[in-house]
């Protein structure tokens, strides 16, 4: 990240009287230890990892003294700084980095750190937006004074506030497997008889759903607790396998239905040639409902695939509902 930092700080003895110009521009220098021709802090970022100074084609330094003994120091850096994110809610999370500024020898007793009362923080137009995944929603000032064995040290806090951009993740990923999870139900309406076609559809929409989701998975660091992203995909793949394994249960029923024909076909082969039926064992009362379904489905194999019709979008939409509902809170 671009930082331009600056502080403020009074000095009796820097007093002057010119009436012009208001204050004084002191010249840097190249050399770090020519440009230091007045005292300066000590500041470090705590959670700094890198970091460096612009020198194009001058350092961009800026000092400044005013007549009454203010003296305003800016320079611009360019840091990577560590934020520890907590990937409980991605792709739907919003993130806390902190920026700590601190003096690294001198305790309280020698300086503290204080914010401005008004505008602490200077933000360039345009950077809420600039940022290619992330919304820059706020920034917040605080402070982390630390205390330590060798003293109390004066610390600044800024706390940005990051909402990730969800856009991709739904074109990229959320719409692909809700479309693949609904085509995975199209074997429901074809016939039991249609073995390749629905065995290659059931296939190629599980090995597409694996597939996306090891490569959203490698774009992350791995991590022991469950993702959002994890419980979608994880559950577009528990549907797509049942629509697989309901094929395989209506294979077995429509096998089942078969050897009963042909039981009943040996049945009636064997009745006596006078019209006499032995009567069949009483069957418990059933609602007219149901009774009106097995009229309409005779076999049990497609009495599954009615059924299947039904249960499956009814239990996707609940658990749409459900997920929606929890991480956009």
């Amino acid at each position: 990240m671009y930082l331009q930092y600056k502080f403020y700080a009074s000095h009796n003895h820097l007093l002057f009287q010119f009436q012009v110009p208001p204050f004084v521009v002191l010249a840097t220098s190249e050399n770090a230890d020519q440009s230091q021709q007045i005292w300066m802090p000590d500041t470090f970022f705590q959670n700094e990892k890198e970091a460096r100074r612009h020198l194009i084609d001058k350092p961009n330094v800026l000092i400044r003294i005013h007549k009454n003994g203010q003296i305003l120091y800016s320079v611009r850096l360019s840091l990577v700084l560590s934020c520890p994110m907590s990937l409980e809610f991605y792709p739907l999370d919003r993130q806390n980095c902190l920026i700590d500024l601190a003096s690294y020898a001198y305790t309280t007793q020698d300086i503290k750190y204080e914010w401005k009362d008004t505008k602490p923080i200077q933000q360039k137009d345009g950077l809420r937006q600039s940022l290619p995944s992330f919304e820059l929603q706020d920034v917040v000032t605080d402070y982390c004074t630390s205390l330590t064995n060798t003293g109390e040290y004066s610390c600044l806090r800024t706390r940005m506030v990051l909402r990730r951009e969800f856009s991709y993740y739904l074109l990229q990923l959320y719409i692909p497997s809700f479309m693949l999870v609904i085509v995975s139900w199209v074997s429901f309406w074809l016939d039991k008889d249609s073995v390749p076609a629905r065995v290659t559809l059931g296939v190629t929409t599980l090995l597409t759903m694996t597939t996306q989701s090891s490569g959203i998975n490698a774009k992350l660091p791995p991590v022991s607790y469950t993702k959002a992203i994890d419980v979608w995909i994880g559950v577009c793949l528990a549907f797509i396998f049942g629509a697989l394994l309901e094929f395989a249960l209506v294979n077995y029923a429509a096998r089942k239905d078969m050897t009963q024909v042909s039981q009943r076909i040996r049945q009636m082969k064997q009745l006596p040639t006078d019209g006499y039926r032995p009567l069949s064992a009483s069957q418990g009362r059933s609602s007219f409902c149901c009774r009106i379904f097995v009229r309409r489905y005779k076999e049990r194999s497609k009495r599954i695939d009615v059924v299947s019709r039904l249960v499956f979008p009814i239990g996707y939409a609940c658990f749409n509902v459900l997920y929606w509902a929890v991480y956009l809170m």
